[in-house]
């Protein structure tokens, strides 16, 4: 992936995880089956489960799929890679732009949109042709359980969401009962140049506080904070995490190997985790969070 474009999207990624909304119940109170309430609170309701559906976000894709419901998928936002199946469906935009044409094409029953994404003139157009929106901005990791739920009910796949619902919150109640008593001290590298780490309002400041750690710039006013190297250095963080693009080597990694003043450094915790299983709201980022889990172990 270009460089570029991978900074753009994780940074888009990070932000998205920084609105601290409260999740809304699974299904609204509406006398329909397949009514829910979604992220911004509105109430999206259908006369039957959705059998076309487009995604326009990578992690509503995999959420999707997540549940059984891959096969209503008719169309895609780029990016939606996961799992292989999901490369195989038409692509209709990304995350700044909508081929309306072609989504109008594909006659969706429900579009699957993200709040943060830079589509809204094109969706406040599609909604005005009376197809049914639902919105999409999970806060905290427990509200990746909700967003199944929801998705189950629109889709018609209830109990497979309900099965997938169930394994996640057992899982992530193993990682929560196994985390660290004492808080190890953790700096998050999201970009080299320039320096830029994320604040405790993303989902990979959740994902650290849940392993026990303790985010060395967890109060930055800002979610995506840039910083200076003699920051870290004042800091001293125990451990050093970035993320990598799949396939592509960890190369930030060699940046920090000079600074042996920082502890992370001279013990040799620096780690780096495939991107996509620490930045996207799905069931996948509890496979990011037992590496995050067990590299703060290995720093005890």
């Amino acid at each position: 992936m270009n460089a570029l474009k991978y900074r753009v999207l994780l940074i888009c990624l990070c932000l998205a995880c920084a609105w601290c909304v409260q999740p809304a119940n699974a299904a609204s109170k509406s006398s329909s089956r397949f009514s829910v309430t979604d992220d911004l609170g509105r109430i999206v309701t259908l006369g039957q489960p959705a059998k076309r559906v487009v995604s326009l976000a990578p992690h509503l894709t995999e959420n999707v799929f997540a549940i059984g419901a891959g096969g209503t998928l008719v169309g895609v936002s780029q990016y939606s890679d996961y799992p292989a199946a999901a490369q195989q469906i038409t692509q209709v935009g990304d995350y700044q732009s909508i081929n309306v044409e072609q989504v109008i094409a594909l006659q969706p029953d429900v579009i699957l949109a993200w709040v943060d994404g830079g589509n809204q003139q094109a969706l406040n157009h599609l909604a005005g042709m009376g197809i049914p929106i639902y919105w999409s901005r999970p806060a905290t990791i427990p509200a990746i359980a909700k967003e199944l739920s929801r998705l189950g009910v629109l889709t018609g796949h209830q109990k497979q969401a309900a099965q997938v619902v169930d394994d996640f919150n057992h899982r992530l109640q193993t990682l929560q009962n196994s985390a660290h008593n004492s808080p190890v001290s953790v700096f998050y590298q999201v970009w080299a140049k320039p320096l830029q780490t994320l604040n405790n309002n993303s989902l990979i400041g959740a994902v650290i506080t849940l392993c026990g750690g303790r985010n060395v710039f967890g109060d930055a006013p800002a979610v995506v904070a840039q910083v200076d190297r003699e920051a870290v250095l004042l800091a001293n963080p125990e451990v050093i995490l970035g993320t990598h693009a799949q396939g592509e080597a960890p190369t930030w990694k060699a940046d920090w190997l000079p600074w042996r003043t920082i502890t992370a450094v001279a013990k040799q915790h620096i780690y780096s985790i495939e991107a996509d299983v620490l930045s996207r709201h799905t069931p996948r980022v509890l496979q990011g969070a037992q590496q995050v889990c067990n590299y703060l172990s290995e720093a005890d």
